[in-house]
């Protein structure tokens, strides 16, 4: 058989993605009967709170046949919410089937979506636009938009077949023979199969019915065969070393935990032994889903996508490298990030203890949700996307460990970065310990996050003590030294460090890595960042002047309004913070008719940092986790140094900005 492929179903909330991912698995014969999301009764939404709800909560995966070839497909949620959940899974994606609602307008989050996919993942994608049967359909309309905001890089299918005219566009090769007369239906699918990845197949049809479903099916098989042939996908060898993504982590219906791996290279069987930190961790049993129902196997090779228990340690975005993890090589998300923290009260007669236990159990399915207890105020403190997460959180402790907890008000979450370069150094030499760095910090393009080179020579710094500097770079969030908030948009750069021969142990680079970001941010002139919401707001004419001031009063900006008729669409772009209650506003004032979409659009500068800092009340003098000096030797004993007075101990020579 050939090499398996794994695909996703991605899209917008409530654009069929779920029916038709059900009429996917009914056509290739995976299931008896297509389910449905308002009969409460399709294969891959499994959780009660799903089924209730009426959405997507979590990816969930299903393995299926088609012309002689094994795909796994994964159905991810589509609300803005759960945007992590669908994110996490495009690391164990070959390709994906972008779903677009046929009978509205193309929307922020699609767009997002065709982003993430085409120009962070670089995934082959498929456009499939649903609900043709519907009377608002318009297929020139929504063509023209994924045109024009999207690609223009599109072939329509049409009767199985590539529009010749669009491939001729797109083709040097099908350009000649079209022109010729020579092309035929044979070279139209060869030459689309040969640019799987480079341009983007457009079918239509309705989910609910299965009208264009088949042809799907067709064209991920041929898209499949594109990537066999490709130069950059490779084969599949089993005899390679064993190298697997971990992209999703359950805990099933008895408590056990599964990871969900892609296979990339090698092979895996029951029994196989992997190596965490001196710990031995075995491989029990390896699954094949489709949706809560598994089948057992005995081994699994590259292309698979296996659920696996017995495994403790890895969490979502590791690569396991042999017998091991790649510390190295974890993924982050790139494009959807929290942008709230919410506090969660422990109910009455419950121990702070059994609420974090069971919250744990949730972040190791959700690592976004970023645990932590504030001890000061005795909450929990979980972030999260938006309103319906904060829901869902509420129900799943209720649902699933029977804790009914008490959510407060949310919190925006702030981030800090500078204003200009500056040079941070970091010295730890207590009794027996040595080490020494010197870094630049410099602000970096918004949205770029934390990077890292180095300048330093290895003749100065051996490059096993730079690699140990890079990793304490990357291996925590550091903290700001305005509001506490993680910093950002920040480029890193080794300039100089000093090890000692004798007395240079493990953990040493971390103090004075760690120390060195400290003193230079304290050096620095901090920049406050907040979250920004990207917003559509839909509501009747007569109600536009009443929108655009209150945009303005809230610090935001918009677009010329768009307008349809009795209804006006209005886009722009705001504050989290100053947003956040909007929503409710704009019901009272169009007396139900109108709604705003919000989506995550990144982090700019504060629009009132005094008050913020004045309301988190942060000092970072007093935060002996994150200390701001150094640490010295004098006659055998350790003193501390202020991060002001520091410079002028160091065993280097500070450098400039």
């Amino acid at each position: 058989m050939s090499t398996p492929r794994t695909f996703g179903i991605l899209a917008h909330v409530d654009a069929g993605k779920t029916t038709l991912s059900e009429q996917l698995l009914y056509r290739a014969g995976a299931l008896r009967a297509p389910g449905r999301v308002d009969h409460g009764n399709t294969a891959l939404d499994t959780e009660e709170i799903e089924r209730t709800r009426g959405i997507t909560v979590f990816s969930n995966q299903a393995w299926l046949e088609h012309q002689g070839r094994r795909f796994t497909m994964i159905d991810t949620p589509g609300h803005i919410d759960f945007a992590t959940e669908a994110e996490r899974a495009l690391s164990a994606l070959d390709m994906a089937v972008l779903v677009v609602d046929g009978s509205s307008e193309l929307d922020a989050h699609t767009e997002a979506l065709f982003h993430l996919l085409t120009k962070d993942y670089q995934l082959p994608l498929l456009f499939f636009i649903n609900k043709t049967d519907l009377p608002a359909y318009d297929e020139a309309r929504i063509l023209s938009q994924i045109s024009q905001r999207l690609t223009q890089r599109i072939i329509c299918i049409r009767d199985g077949q590539p529009d010749p005219e669009q491939l001729a566009v797109l083709d040097d090769n099908y350009l000649e023979a079209y022109l010729e007369g020579t092309a035929s239906e044979a070279m139209g699918m060869d030459t689309l199969k040969r640019l799987a990845g480079q341009v983007y197949p457009v079918l239509t049809g309705a989910a609910l019915s299965g009208q264009g479903v088949d042809e799907l099916l067709h064209m991920l098989c041929l898209t499949a065969e594109g990537l066999d042939a490709s130069v950059t996908a490779g084969s599949a060898d089993e005899a390679e070393p064993f190298r697997a993504r971990v992209y999703q982590v359950r805990h099933d219906a008895n408590g056990e935990r599964v990871t969900f791996l892609r296979i990339l290279s090698g092979t895996l069987r029951p029994r196989d032994p992997f190596r965490f930190d001196g710990n031995v961790e075995k491989v029990h049993q390896l699954r094949l889903y489709r949706g809560a129902a598994f089948s057992s196997i005995e081994q699994a090779s590259a292309g698979d996508a296996v659920g696996v228990t017995g495994l403790t340690t890895p969490r979502c975005g590791d690569l396991l490298l042999n017998d091991t993890l790649d510390e190295n090589a974890a993924l982050q998300l790139r494009r959807f990030q929290p942008v709230l923290a919410v506090r969660v009260l422990p109910p009455e007669g419950v121990s702070p203890t059994l609420l974090l236990e069971k919250l744990r159990i949730l972040e190791d399915e959700d690592p976004t949700l970023n645990v932590q207890w504030d001890a000061p105020h005795s909450v929990a403190l979980v972030q999260v996307m938006g309103e319906v997460q904060m829901e869902v959180l509420t129900q799943l402790l209720s649902e699933r460990f029977g804790l009914k907890v008490q959510l407060l008000p949310p919190l925006v979450l702030y981030k800090e970065t500078i204003a200009a370069p500056v040079v941070g150094c970091g010295h730890y030499e207590p009794l027996r310990h040595y080490a020494e760095a010197h870094l630049r910090l410099s602000p970096a393009p918004r949205g770029s996050g934390i990077t890292f080179d180095s300048r330093c020579h290895v003749d100065d710094l051996h490059i096993s003590f730079q690699s140990l500097i890079r990793s304490h770079v990357f291996e925590r969030t550091h903290p700001g030294v305005l509001t506490g908030s993680p910093i950002t948009d920040i480029h890193v750069e080794l300039l100089s460090g000093r090890a000692h021969l004798k007395h240079t142990e493990g953990g040493d680079f971390r103090e004075s890595t760690y120390r060195a970001i400290r003193q230079g941010l304290m050096k620095a002139k901090t920049v406050l960042l907040e979250p920004f919401y990207r917003f559509t707001l839909t509501l009747p004419k007569d109600n536009l002047g009443r929108a655009m001031t209150d945009i303005l009063a809230r610090f935001g900006s918009h677009d010329a309004p768009e307008m349809l008729g009795e209804i006006v669409r209005l886009s722009g772009r705001g504050p989290v913070s100053a947003f956040l209650d909007y929503p409710t506003q704009v019901r009272a004032y169009s007396h139900g008719k109108g709604s705003i979409l919000f989506q995550p659009d990144g982090y700019d500068v504060c629009h009132n940092p005094d008050e913020v800092v004045s309301q988190l009340g942060y000092n970072c003098g007093a935060d002996t986790e994150n200390p701001t000096g150094s640490v010295f030797c004098s006659h055998g004993a350790g003193f501390y140094v202020n991060w002001d007075e520091a410079d002028r101990y160091m065993h280097l020579e500070v450098e400039e900005p």
